[in-house]
Parts: structure tokens; C-alpha cells; sequence
């Protein structure tokens, strides 16, 4: 049998998580091959290709484009800058794998699917809890009628604590743009076919109340009436002390189903101490088999050149939709229509 040429992958953003989707390219994905990283602090993308035996390292994104034999990108920047690099991207012909948010504005969003639609290529964005076993499990059955029709839906974000971020870092409304980014998709994706009508959104500073006066939240509840009826829960905290808390919920006419587990394992330990469970305390833990398979797909999207099953630049449009109208509705203290 003939080998499969591989897909050659440059990565843009040699920071955590690009690091850690390079490495699932280099060492996860036998059908791709890591040929070139970029990233503009100086020796960053030379310090992890020379971890990942990797042979090119730019600082300039567009040296990076130009490499011989490129097929495609990840785009693992600051969220300010995926936009920009997308379109680059795009004109230069390379399919593209962006983490999300892939923009902070609607407008962005529509140039970055105009520039990726006018190339021809796949563009597929980071929402990898589709891939997660009971996410997907969980879909497929309210995909098979065994719910009913949904009605109340609920997402939940709760990163690990204790949280040690410096505040003053953290862009503005992280929180929706970045954190509940991921269940607004998750609650579109697994609300088939249903638009969000109206959003109401709170947020406080309840981690870090001292940061609050410069803009900073670490605490957001989110209401989203649905045109088919249904009602959506989003919340998010930056410090569950417990470990990293990911869970989702559909409740139907016909029955419910429930996804997610702070639990490592099912394994459980009884000691002198009492009932106890290791818990989840980094999203690359938690979700390793999400985002390899989220880049594996990605892979094969650009093989064939079609992007299926997985979420597009509307998608991420759209989950980025629901963001600006929390931030309204928390700067305006009032719920926001969505048109």
C-alpha cells in the first residue's frame, strides 16, 4: 500500500497553546508533518522547533507563508491578532486551522470568511469540545430523537484555581471572548438548528474584586432565549480551587443528557480521610483527545480540500455574536435582541 504524502503544517504562535498543538502535529498526527514555526518574540519559535525537531523558525509570519511545500497553519497568536494573520494566511493560498476567538468584531469575522471563501481553502476554527467522547456522545443523542426537543440547555466554564494571573494582563471581556466563547459555540452546536433571540449577561469581579475597577471580570452568568422556545444557561469563574470543571446539559421533552466531569477517572479513593477523586487541572489534560482530534480532522480537511463536521468560520460568527451582544447587555445592564 502506498504511503499518504503528509500534510505539511506550519504552526504561527510558539506560545502555551501553540506549543502544545505543534507538538500534537509533530508527535500525534501520522498523516501530518510540522515544517515550520513563527513567532515574532525573539527565539521562541526557534527554542520549540528545536524541541519538536523542527528545521525552520521565523519571526516574520510572512517568511513563514512562503516556506516551500506549506500546506496549511495553525494560528495560535493573541486573540487581537488572528484576523490579520488569517487573511494572510487565506491570500497566501494555505488552509487554516485558527484558535478562537478567529475575531473580535463582526466585521472582522465576515472579512476572514470573505478571505477564505475568495481562496478556496478550509478554514476550521478551535472549538474542541465537539471532539470530547462525551460532547460528541452526547450530540449524537439528541441527534437520535432520545431527548425529545430541547429546553433547557446549560454550558459551564470554571478554570482551575487558585487563580495567580497579574489582572492588568487580561485584554478586556476575556471573560465572553475567550472563556465563554467555547459554551456559546457548545450551546449552538448542541441547540440543532435553533437561533439565539436574546441575550442577558452578568459579570463581576468576584475572584479578584480589587481589579474590578479597571474593567476586569472573572465571573459571568449568561440567559439565551432560543426561536424554538428554549432557554440557555452560560456561566464562567477564572478559579474553581477544585480543578478544572467542564460540564454541559440538555434537558428535553423526553429526557435529559449530561456531558462533562471534573473527575480524572472514575477511580476513587477510600481512606482514613474519607471519599476522594483526582480532578482535571489543565484544559491540554482534559481535553487531549479533543484537540488531537480536532487538528486530525483538520488534517484531512485539507486533503480533501472540505471542511466537514467541524466548526467553520460562520460557526465561530456566530458564537462570537452571542460575546458582543454579553458585553452590551452588561455594559447597558439590560437584555439585547439579537436581528
Amino acid at each position: 500500500m502506498p504511503k499518504i504524502k503528509p500534510v505539511n503544517v506550519g504552526l504561527i504562535g510558539a506560545g502555551r497553546i501553540g506549543s502544545f498543538h505543534g507538538e500534537t502535529v509533530a508527535r500525534r498526527l501520522v498523516d501530518a508533518e510540522l515544517v515550520a514555526i513563527a513567532d515574532p518574540a525573539p527565539g521562541a519559535a526557534g527554542k520549540l522547533a528545536e524541541n519538536l525537531g523542527v528545521d525552520a523558525a521565523y519571526t516574520d509570519v510572512a517568511e513563514l507563508l512562503a516556506h516551500p511545500g506549506l500546506d496549511a497553519v495553525i494560528i495560535a497568536t493573541p486573540a487581537r491578532f488572528h484576523t490579520n494573520v488569517l487573511v494572510k494566511a487565506a491570500e497566501a493560498g494555505k488552509a487554516i486551522f485558527c484558535e478562537k476567538p478567529m475575531a473580535l468584531t463582526l466585521e472582522d469575522a465576515d472579512r476572514a470568511i470573505a478571505a477564505a471563501r475568495s481562496a478556496g481553502v478550509p478554514l476550521q476554527v478551535g472549538f474542541n469540545r465537539r471532539w470530547d467522547q462525551a460532547f460528541a456522545e452526547g450530540r449524537a443523542a439528541i441527534d437520535a430523537g432520545k431527548i425529545g426537543a430541547p429546553q433547557l440547555i446549560r454550558s459551564l466554564t470554571r478554570d482551575p484555581g487558585p487563580f495567580g494571573a497579574d489582572p492588568d494582563r487580561i485584554p478586556l471581556w476575556t471573560i465572553f471572548y475567550e472563556t465563554l466563547i467555547h459554551d456559546f459555540d457548545t450551546l449552538l452546536w448542541l441547540n440543532v438548528g435553533a437561533r439565539p433571540v436574546e441575550v442577558f449577561a452578568m459579570a463581576d469581579a468576584l475572584v479578584r474584586p480589587d481589579a474590578k475597577e479597571n474593567g476586569f471580570l472573572d465571573t459571568a452568568v449568561v440567559n439565551i432565549r432560543f426561536d424554538n422556545g428554549s432557554v440557555a444557561v452560560a456561566e464562567a469563574n477564572f478559579s474553581a480551587l477544585y480543578g478544572y470543571d467542564i460540564r454541559g446539559e440538555v434537558f428535553g421533552s423526553g429526557g435529559m443528557v449530561t456531558m462533562g466531569d471534573v473527575r480524572r477517572s472514575s477511580m476513587t479513593l477510600f481512606d482514613k480521610d474519607g471519599v476522594s477523586n483526582d480532578t482535571w487541572r489543565r484544559d491540554t489534560d482534559h481535553f487531549v483527545h479533543g484537540y488531537t482530534a480536532q487538528l486530525a480532522s483538520f488534517v484531512n480537511s485539507v486533503r480533501t480540500g472540505e471542511l466537514r463536521d467541524a466548526p467553520s468560520g460562520v460557526d465561530a460568527r456566530n458564537a462570537l455574536a452571542i460575546a458582543l451582544a454579553c458585553i452590551e447587555s452588561v455594559s447597558k445592564k439590560q437584555s439585547v435582541v439579537l436581528r
